[in-house]
């Protein structure tokens, strides 16, 4: 699912809360936007919106991409299951980042003027977190895969992260202050990591 200009509509299995919670984020980010509202990113959605609220996920063999403009406080971010298309994804579902990553840098131009050199961009995810990696025919483990396919897409529109946080074998739940553009990282229980790729490995099964 896509989610725009009015982030507060958003869907997502179950009501966000209105205020962060302290046992989720780190002290600083409560104290500095404790009313932003926080939206859910689960895997093959992707957010591009101009109004300020946090964007949490997480992530163990998938990626996500964090695009944002200090200028006009745009921000967009993606979840992305896999590197290349297989097979056409669901209305509003973004799994590929051969897809995903063209699709918002090209978005924010139409709707916002934003070239993709106005834009900061940030990389995370991509860990080998499961104990038999899914490899693909290159051998190489999904979340390898992925973190390589982001780059290559970017690289294509001319940018590279500033910020690259990948690989690995720690999973990871990151919040995305689409107004400021900071991001702050958690590391996750590797059990919790590990039951989530397992997930979501099913789903794109």
């Amino acid at each position: 699912m896509e989610h725009c200009e009015t982030p507060t509509a958003a869907v997502t299995p179950h009501p966000f809360p209105t205020r962060l919670n302290p046992s989720m984020l780190q002290a600083s980010l409560l104290h500095t936007y404790p009313d932003l509202t926080i939206i859910n990113l689960s895997p093959g959605e992707l957010l591009i919106t101009k109004e300020p609220v946090i964007v949490s996920t997480i992530l163990g063999s998938c990626v996500s991409l964090c695009l944002h403009s200090k200028k006009f406080r745009v921000g967009a971010m993606c979840h992305c299951i896999l590197p290349r298309q297989t097979k056409l994804p669901g209305a509003g579902q973004f799994p590929y980042l051969d897809t995903a990553v063209p699709h918002m840098l090209t978005t924010m131009a139409t709707r916002f003027g934003l070239a993709p050199t106005e834009l900061t961009v940030k990389l995370f995810g991509g860990a080998s977190v499961l104990q038999t990696a899914t490899s693909g025919v290159d051998g190489l483990a999904i979340g390898q895969q992925n973190i390589t396919a982001a780059l290559e897409a970017l690289d294509r529109f001319g940018l590279t992260p500033v910020v690259q946080k990948t690989g690995g074998t720690v999973g990871y739940k990151i919040f995305f202050n689409t107004d400021t553009g900071e991001i702050f990282v958690r590391r996750i229980d590797p059990a919790i990591a590990k039951n989530f790729a397992q997930a979501t490995k099913k789903k794109r099964a």
